[in-house]
């Protein structure tokens, strides 16, 4: 129970105990002696019985049914069964001081409220009823008569009582409701917010591939041209000449191959339209030869991972094909993309000639092959592992977890 209503039930229940006491037991009281120190322990009774219900009570119980759990807000974690006994140990100590005097009908606004907060509604509005009835047959019985006033009294008291509840819980439905929507607000904020991050940063990558290809590897393949109709021209006496110009070539022709590398890393594959999977499925059908048969195998239930993600995968599964065809003289090959509940992972196999992965190894195109793959899986939280051993094939795994709330 949220503490202002807990505060305001304390408050409620107390001064009805203290003002029927008062009443029962105080000057000109009609409760003779020996029944005032009866009636003085059945209301410690009530109260320590009050107190109880709030030490230490159990968790809900996760049978409870889903109606009761949308009917009745669950007051101190306390189950069904144990409000039950709880508010039947109270109502049987309240019954007993009706027995001596109709004042502690007070007690009956603080039960009431219990009632309609801790019972399902099939159980509280008999519990209220019984409440209400008990208190105007007590005022009968005082009175000697049962008019309207002493009918009207209690059901009107038992009918506010019964009613404050209820909109206190429609406004705490409402409250849990707004802040469960400011809850989804935040976290659809900060999707968007990486969302854009990540758009801005490919949008980035994309632009600085531009840059250098049309700079830097436009330069670098004049400058080979040039070298190439400068080595052309030399006459065949100039031995030194054409040693440097051929040096000069060679190291430009190695950095175009660098900067080419640089682009088509920086560069989004085509992925906007493709689904991942579809895109590894033409990559490597693509791979396929008269020496080297391919398969592309779906494992689970598509989710998006984000491009990142996206990306890396698909350049993993390039280099792992590309040192397929370049070094591992293998007849078969197979890819295998498995979504799993929390991570998301891609093997390459291939039966070649394998190899010892403890040496460094580049790839057929230059670049840092797989060693550069694994820090780009590291970066994104995942593991990448190389299997391989002379004559038996290698294998290739890389495992990325699932991105908070299933997208990205």
């Amino acid at each position: 129970m949220p503490p202002a209503l807990r505060l305001a039930l304390n408050g409620l229940l107390v001064s009805s105990l203290v003002l029927a006491l008062a009443v029962v037991v105080g000057p000109g009281t009609t409760v003779a002696r020996q029944d005032a120190s009866i009636v003085v322990a059945l209301c410690v009774l009530f109260a320590a019985t009050y107190a109880a219900g709030f030490a230490g009570p159990a968790r809900p119980a996760g049978a409870r049914r889903r109606e009761d759990r949308a009917e009745s807000v669950d007051m101190g974690g306390q189950n069904l069964g144990r409000a039950v006994r709880w508010l039947g140990a109270m109502t049987v100590v309240w019954v007993c001081l009706m027995a001596f005097h109709a004042g502690f009908s007070w007690l009956a606004f603080p039960l009431i409220v219990l009632y309609v907060q801790l019972l399902p509604l099939r159980l509280a509005i008999p519990a209220v009823t019984v409440a209400t009835a008990i208190v105007v047959a007590a005022k009968g019985v005082q009175t000697g008569t049962l008019d309207i006033p002493h009918v009207a009294g209690p059901v009107m008291g038992a009918l506010a009582s019964t009613l404050m509840v209820f909109g206190y819980r429609s406004v705490h439905r409402e409250r849990q409701a707004r802040h469960a929507l400011i809850g989804e607000l935040v976290v659809a904020r900060y999707a968007l917010a990486e969302s854009q991050r990540e758009a801005g940063r490919l949008a980035e990558r994309q632009r600085l591939a531009r840059e250098i290809h049309d700079t830097v590897a436009q330069g670098l393949s004049s400058v080979i041209m040039l070298l190439r109709a400068a080595a052309a021209a030399l006459p065949p006496d100039a031995s030194v000449a054409r040693e440097r110009t051929a040096a000069a070539t060679e190291v430009a022709t190695a950095n175009l191959a660098e900067c080419r590398h640089f682009v088509c890393e920086l560069s989004p594959p085509p992925l906007v339209e493709t689904p991942l999977p579809e895109a590894l499925r033409r990559l490597v059908d693509r791979s396929a030869d008269d020496r080297l048969s391919t398969a592309f195998h779906l494992h689970g239930d598509l989710y998006p991972l984000g491009a990142e993600c996206d990306v890396a995968l698909l350049r993993l599964t390039q280099e792992a094909l590309a040192n397929v065809r370049g070094h591992a003289h293998a007849a078969h090959c197979v890819v295998s993309l498995s979504y799993l509940d929390d991570r998301v992972t891609l093997d390459v196999f291939d039966d070649g000639k394998g190899f010892d992965p403890q040496l460094p190894r580049q790839d057929a195109r230059g670049g840092f092959g797989l060693h550069g793959m694994r820090q780009r899986i590291e970066e994104l939280g995942g593991a990448l592992t190389v299997e391989s051993a002379m004559g038996e094939g290698t294998a290739v795994a890389a495992s990325l977890p699932m991105p908070q709330g299933g997208t990205s």
